[in-house]
């Protein structure tokens, strides 16, 4: 099958987040004798390894499927006769409104509220990672019993980490590093692990963050903002530490490699619930024990398997002993032999075969009308009707 994979992120040696997502589905669909190309953003190029041909312009009249984020999908996507598999993911509407309501925020809102009528009538099949974001999408469905909502998570990649490994500027050799593994989203909670890392001390531990703008663009924590949160809870170089550049996607072990945690935290929300945090599954790959927030799919995964700390949202008090208790040598070993035992289970071949299986299965043929969705998505995008974020 010829099958278009469609982002409106920057694919290439450095990404993020739906990007990797692309490009790692579309090496699966590859690898399984299916014909891909991979359209993404203008800027785009082609990382590193094994890999599908990287275009700007989509082929839309050469696919035979098309493979796409919802919320990304143009008008004329719904069109034609093609098979549409529609990857849900992204809680998009959940993350919009966490979010500060600017004026760009509120028109990308009510932009992504009118697409999830065409989406929801049109689409062939959804992906999902978790029984929470199933839900949501099915029903969202309106009865619509056919549509197969196929869990495909994030998954790691199909070779262990090489073992090198990178200083950290700034970082002190021999002090622990408790790694921010991307953006500071605004539903996240970089603030909690800051007063955390107050609560020991002189401990030598290095909170490290990320401070530059995300491939392709979008909200980001700068060095000096960095610096102020810091300095609101006491704390200065080498407690806490920017990195100041994108880790390529091929040399990221370099860094995962020099951490002992890698923290994600949020704050409670809808969000929350619908989340799959993504960013966690390089800590699988890597063997890096993970301290996660209460909520979502990964939390309670990481908590039953034993791949590290889970804490109540915005709780300091626990989030500290977590911190002191993970970088123990005991905690150390144990959450890096589980971690490493169920990588196998993750990699992107195995979490994305239900994809893979289901792909060959879908219809072919006429769909049906989608007049009643577009007016249902142009009175949304008139305001005359609420999209539906929870």
């Amino acid at each position: 099958m010829r099958v278009l994979v469609l982002t409106d992120d920057l694919v290439g040696p450095v990404m993020a987040g739906s990007a990797l997502r692309a490009w790692e589905l579309a090496r699966v669909l590859l690898d399984d004798g299916h014909e891909v190309v991979l359209s993404a953003a203008t800027g785009s190029s082609h990382p590193e390894g094994h890999g599908p041909p990287v275009v700007g312009k989509p082929p839309w009249r050469w696919a035979d499927a098309v493979l796409a984020p919802a919320w990304c999908l143009p008008p004329h996507a719904f069109l034609g006769n093609r098979i549409l598999v529609v990857d849900g993911v992204t809680p998009l509407l959940a993350e919009l409104a966490a979010s500060p309501p600017t004026r760009e925020i509120v028109r990308r809102r009510r932009t992504a509220g009118a697409r999830l009528p065409l989406v929801t009538a049109r689409a062939d099949a959804i992906l999902v990672a978790a029984d929470e974001q199933a839900g949501w999408w099915s029903s969202r469905l309106a009865g619509r019993t056919d549509v197969p909502v196929i869990q495909v998570p994030f998954g790691v990649s199909k070779t262990d980490p090489a073992t090198d490994v990178d200083a950290i500027e700034g970082v002190p050799a021999g002090w622990s590093v408790v790694l921010w593994w991307g953006v500071v989203w605004p539903w996240l909670d970089l603030d909690t692990l800051l007063a955390a890392r107050s609560r020991l001390g002189s401990a030598e531990v290095s909170v490290v963050v990320p401070t530059v703008e995300r491939p392709g663009g979008g909200a980001h924590m700068t060095a000096h903002d960095l610096e102020m949160a810091a300095a609101r809870h006491g704390l200065q170089r080498p407690a806490v530490v920017p990195l100041e550049r994108w880790v390529p996607y091929a040399e990221r072990h370099r860094i995962l490699n020099r951490s002992s945690i890698l923290a994600v935290l949020h704050r409670p929300g809808p969000e929350t619930e619908l989340s799959f945090r993504t960013r966690a599954l390089d800590g699988v790959w890597a063997a890096v024990p993970l301290l996660l927030s209460e909520g979502g799919a990964v939390s309670r995964i990481a908590n039953s398997k034993g791949w590290g700390a889970v804490v109540a949202p915005g709780d300091v008090k626990l989030t500290a002993a977590a911190l002191d208790l993970l970088l123990g040598d005991r905690s150390q070993e144990r959450c890096r032999a589980s971690l490493a035992k169920d990588r196998d289970e993750w990699r992107w071949s195995v979490v994305a075969r239900p994809l893979v299986e289901t792909l060959s299965e879908l219809p072919r043929g006429v769909r049906g009308s989608l007049a009643p969705a577009a007016l249902r998505a142009a009175a949304v995008l008139a305001g005359r009707s609420p999209e539906r974020s929870t």
